[in-house]
């Protein structure tokens, strides 16, 4: 699988590594496609791989008892997912569902543990990811637990133009965002929540929304 070290390059996982450590880690890799809806692992599964997005989008959720979903995370192009149970060796703590067809990169843990211990600068980079993971996870459970929802919305809608957005002068453009749905179950909300909420946010400036276009205008925001 040499052919995918270009793309290995991308992935903030193996940004800082050396040629030659690319080359390793390219050796090891698996390559799998899967169709919309389908999901790569469930909550409670014994993990035994990391994931790469070469193409596609993959959703980190959560079910409640009565079948609610809470979307975590949405990973594209570059992003990874199932670290932390190739780690721990415990049960995986969420589900990965596909949300548009999607190319994955696959390194099984036996693979990737030898390649931690065989290159400490990739272990240091993994400790400073799930930091920064641990991090980004504290600062939504703040966010969830003090703002109003109209508050978590428009920080979600900024989260998502800071990672995957465009800035054009004074304002943040995110193509292809997020639909309603995905906004409540990230927001921890109702669908029709949500549509008040953004008709209110575009009410008072902070947002202008075409289609699944949104354009944000983070210097009016204050939270």
């Amino acid at each position: 699988m040499r052919k995918y070290a270009d793309n290995l390059r991308n992935v903030h996982l193996f940004s800082t590594l050396k040629e030659d450590q690319i080359e390793a880690v390219s050796r090891i890799l698996l390559v799998n496609s899967y169709y919309k809806n389908q999901t790569i692992f469930q909550e409670g599964e014994t993990g035994d791989a990391l994931y790469i997005v070469l193409k596609g989008k993959v959703k980190v959720c959560l079910y409640d008892e009565e079948g609610r979903e809470y979307i975590l995370d949405v990973m594209s192009k570059d992003g990874f997912f199932g670290e932390l149970a190739l780690i721990d060796e415990l049960p995986r703590s969420a589900n990965a569902i596909v949300m548009e067809s999607a190319e994955l990169l696959i390194v099984r843990r036996p693979d990737f543990m030898k390649l931690l211990l065989e290159n400490p600068s990739i272990t240091i980079e993994m400790l400073k990811v799930m930091s920064r993971r641990m991090r980004v996870a504290d600062e939504r459970i703040r966010w969830l637990a003090f703002l109003n929802v109209e508050g978590r919305i428009l920080k979600y809608l900024l989260e998502i133009g800071a990672k995957t957005g465009v800035k054009v002068k004074d304002y943040i453009i995110i193509e292809k965002g997020p639909t309603q749905i995905e906004i409540a179950n990230s927001c921890g909300c109702s669908r029709e929540t949500v549509s008040r909420m953004v008709a209110s946010l575009i009410k008072k400036g902070f947002v202008n929304v075409r289609r699944r276009q949104y354009t944000l205008s983070p210097g009016q925001v204050t939270f």
